[in-house]
C-alpha cells in the first residue's frame, strides 16, 4: 500500500485530532515490521518504485509535534512534513470554524518551527488563518495562500511547494488557486494512493484517528485493513451528505 498518513497532535487528550506517543511509536514499529518504508512526501507521490511506502504529514502546527513527535521520529529515522497555519504560530488552535469538541491546543512558536526544519521536517503551507476557503472570494483565497507562503519563505528561506486544504474543503476555485502555487495539494479524503493516475491537486490521506488500534496497525495494507478503510470512508460520506 502506498499512502499519505495524517496526524495533528501527539498527546493524551483522546481527541479526534490526537494520537498518544505510545500509539504513534507502535504505528511506526508496525510499519517497519510489515516492510513499509517511511519516505518523504515527494517520494510517496512518485508512482515509480515500491508499492509499500508511506509519508507522514502533520496538519496545523501543534506544539506537540516538537515536544512529543520529533523525538519519536528521530528514533525511527522517519521523515515528516508539517502543513503550517502561519497566523496561529505562537498562539493556539481557536480559529473560526474549529468544532467545539476539539480541545484547545498550544501551537508551535517560530523557534520551534525553525528547529523542526533544521531537524529535517519539511515545512509546507496550510493558509494563514485556517478558513474554509470555499467561503472566501478569489482575492481572499489568494491572500490566505500568499500570506502563508510569504511568511514561511521569510522565516525559513524556502518557499512551500505543497499545500493541505483546511478541513479538506475545496472547490474548483480553491483548486485553481492551489494549482498556481504548489506542486501538490492534500485533502482529507480517506483513501490510499492509486497505482496510477493520481491527481496531485487532490491527494487523499489516511487519518491517524483510524490508525490507533494495535490490531489495525499490525494489519496495515492487508485486505482486512483496506476493507476497514473503505467502510470508514463510506460512513464519512454519509455523514457529510447529512450535514
Amino acid at each position: 500500500m502506498r499512502a499519505v498518513l495524517t496526524f495533528h497532535g501527539i498527546d493524551d487528550t483522546g481527541s479526534m485530532l490526537s494520537m498518544t506517543a505510545r500509539e504513534f511509536t507502535a504505528l511506526l514499529a508496525a510499519l517497519r515490521a510489515r516492510d513499509v518504508s517511511i519516505v518523504p512526501l515527494g517520494d510517496v507521490l512518485d508512482e515509480a518504485g515500491a508499492d509499500d511506502r508511506v509519508a507522514l504529514t502533520f496538519d496545523d502546527g501543534f506544539a506537540s509535534l516538537r515536544t512529543a513527535a520529533l523525538p519519536i521520529l528521530r528514533d525511527a529515522g522517519a521523515p515528516a512534513t508539517l502543513f503550517l497555519t502561519t497566523g496561529h504560530v505562537g498562539g493556539d488552535n481557536r480559529w473560526a470554524g474549529q468544532p467545539a469538541s476539539i480541545p484547545v491546543f498550544p501551537m508551535l512558536r517560530w523557534d520551534d518551527v525553525e528547529a523542526l526544519a533544521a531537524a529535517g521536517v519539511a515545512i509546507e503551507a496550510h493558509t494563514v488563518s485556517h478558513p474554509d476557503l470555499r467561503r472566501l472570494s478569489d482575492a481572499a483565497i489568494d491572500d490566505e495562500l500568499a500570506g502563508c507562503d510569504t511568511e514561511i519563505t521569510r522565516r525559513l528561506g524556502r518557499a512551500p511547494t505543497a499545500f493541505a486544504y483546511p478541513y479538506g474543503h475545496l472547490d474548483v476555485r480553491v483548486v485553481t488557486s492551489a494549482r498556481r502555487r504548489y506542486r501538490c495539494a492534500l485533502t482529507t479524503e480517506l483513501a490510499w494512493l492509486p497505482a496510477r493516475g493520481l491527481d496531485l491537486l487532490r491527494v487523499p490521506r489516511l487519518d491517524a484517528f483510524y490508525l490507533r488500534a494495535p490490531a489495525l496497525q499490525r494489519r496495515f495494507g492487508s485486505a482486512g485493513f483496506r476493507a476497514f478503510m473503505h467502510a470508514r470512508a463510506a460512513a464519512r460520506a454519509v455523514r457529510a451528505r447529512l450535514e
